[in-house]
């Protein structure tokens, strides 16, 4: 990527970092104020969305753990991740949810738009289909989703350059058609992963906390999601306690199998 391009993805990422800016809806609504946790950290839950195999999961890992598989696994409904960290010195527990891109589980992901703070919309930057489904999930996210979200547009697997099919000025003026952050990343190097979600949970902080957020719980505000994803997010929320300050993961899916610390299963429950 040459230098005029780098710059011109940052003189956008900056605009859409602004806490005046952000979506379009976004602007039309009062901001609700983030929850509050039980150790004194705000509670920002950010959702990964995008077709399936762009690489969500890995973007993920990258950023919890700052590793990289090279072993493929097809996320079944959705998976939960939270990390915590410290946004212009106010720590914030972000809740990564990890949703499956199949058609077959869009019912089921879709039920937890209802409740989130941010979006991080995948597409593959050597997977031509994937960017043109991009409308599609912001479709959904614009009819599903609370109007004060915040998203990034991101094209993944940036270390794919020969693989190309999607040009950086392509997703430079999807974001600006939607009024975006725009990033590309790789997960395999690392590259802008970190600054993506930083970002992403800036620019909530900034809205949502600095400007129209009073650090009151808004739980329960937004009830029309799915009764059992419902759950799920209260038993996420009010075991805190459980939940060490490192990473922390559950699958939500169809079928038992969940990874990471022991706790109440909840892989039956969807």
């Amino acid at each position: 990527m040459n230098s005029k391009v780098s710059e011109n993805m940052s003189a956008r990422n900056r605009r859409g970092g602004n806490a005046d800016s952000g979506t379009t809806n976004a602007q039309q609504v009062e901001p609700r104020p983030l929850q509050m946790g039980a150790k004194g950290a705000y509670i920002v839950r950010l959702l990964m969305v995008g077709d399936s195999s762009c690489g969500k999961t890995s973007l993920v890992l990258r950023f919890d753990q700052n590793v990289f598989s090279t072993k493929f696994v097809t996320t079944i409904g959705v998976d939960y991740r939270d990390k915590v960290v410290k946004i212009e010195n106010t720590p914030m527990r972000l809740q990564l949810w990890d949703t499956a891109g199949q058609e077959r589980f869009r019912s089921l992901t879709s039920n937890f738009f209802g409740r989130a703070d941010g979006f991080v919309l995948c597409y593959d930057l050597t997977n031509r289909p994937s960017f043109d489904h991009v409308i599609g999930w912001m479709r959904d996210i614009k009819t599903k989703a609370p109007p004060d979200c915040d998203i990034v547009l991101c094209g993944n697997k940036s270390d794919l350059d020969q693989d190309r099919v999607v040009s950086t000025e392509e997703g430079m003026q999807l974001a600006d058609e939607y009024g975006v952050q725009y990033f590309e990343t790789s997960a395999l190097t690392g590259a802008n992963v970190e600054s993506m979600f930083i970002n992403l949970s800036t620019t909530i902080k900034r809205r949502r906390i600095d400007v129209g957020g009073s650090g009151k719980s808004s739980f329960g505000i937004y009830t029309d999601v799915f009764y059992c994803s419902d759950l799920i997010l209260f038993y996420v929320e009010n075991n805190e306690n459980d939940l060490n300050t490192n990473s922390n993961t559950v699958n939500l899916g169809e079928s038992g199998g969940g990874a990471g610390n022991s706790r109440p299963s909840l892989n039956n429950c969807c």
